[in-house]
C-alpha cells in the first residue's frame, strides 16, 4: 500500500515531525510511506476566478505536484495543525485549492482512496478541524478509516510518544487503513463487490 501524508505544520522539529517518525516506524515493511510537508511547498491562495469550474487551476505553484502525489497513492493521511480554533492558513489554502481547482474539474480522482486524519493541537478546536477534513474527505468520495476515536496529538505534552491515548488511536487507524486496502484489493481481484466498510 502506498500512503501519502500531508503535513500541515510549519515547525521543523515539532510534534508533527515526531508523529511522522512514529508512522514510519509503525508501518515499516508494511506500507510505502511518503510525506509532503506543505510548509516546504509554494501554495498560492485561491483567486476565485471560477475558471477552474471546467478545467484545472491555472495558478503556477506546487499544487499540481501535490495533487499528482495524492492521485498516485492508495491512501492519504491528512495531518493538519490547529491554529485559532481552526486549521492553519497553509493547510486551509491547500484544501481550498485542491478541492476547488483540481478535484472538482477532474471529477473527484480520489474516489475510493482510503483516508485518515491526524490532528496536531491542543484541546478546544481540534474537533472542528477534524470535522472540516472529514467533510473534505466525503466531498472527494474517499473511504474514511478510523479507530473509533479521532487521532489527536496535543503539543503541550512535549513528546508525541508520551501521548499514549493518541498513539493507540494512531496505530489502530493505520491498521484499519491497511485492512481496508487489503480487503478492497482482494475484492477487486475476485471481481466481486466488497461491502461492510
Amino acid at each position: 500500500m502506498k500512503i501519502c501524508i500531508l503535513v500541515g505544520s510549519n515547525r521543523r522539529q515539532g510534534i508533527s515531525r515526531q508523529v511522522c517518525e512514529l508512522i514510519k516506524k509503525y508501518l515499516y515493511g508494511r506500507a510505502d510511506v511518503s510525506f509532503i510537508f506543505l510548509a516546504e511547498k509554494r501554495i498560492e491562495l485561491c483567486d476565485a476566478d471560477n475558471s477552474c469550474s471546467n478545467q484545472q487551476c491555472g495558478i503556477n505553484d506546487d499544487m499540481k505536484y501535490i495533487i499528482n502525489q495524492m492521485s498516485e497513492s492508495d491512501g492519504i493521511i491528512y495531518m493538519p495543525v490547529m491554529h485559532a480554533y481552526g486549521t492553519n492558513s497553509r493547510f486551509q489554502a491547500f484544501l481550498e485549492r485542491a478541492g476547488y481547482g483540481y478535484f472538482r474539474p477532474l471529477e473527484r480522482p480520489l474516489e475510493d482512496k482510503i483516508a485518515s486524519i491526524v490532528v496536531i493541537g491542543r484541546r478546544y478546536g481540534h474537533t472542528s478541524v477534524y470535522s472540516q477534513v472529514v467533510l473534505n474527505i466525503m466531498l472527494n468520495k474517499m473511504i474514511l478509516a478510523g479507530s473509533g476515536f479521532p487521532v489527536l496529538f496535543m503539543g503541550m505534552l512535549g513528546q508525541a510518544s508520551d501521548d499514549f491515548e493518541a498513539l493507540e488511536a494512531l496505530e489502530e487507524t493505520l491498521d484499519r487503513m491497511l485492512s481496508i486496502y487489503n480487503r478492497l484489493k482482494a475484492g477487486r481481484t475476485m471481481e466481486s463487490p466488497v461491502y461492510g466498510y
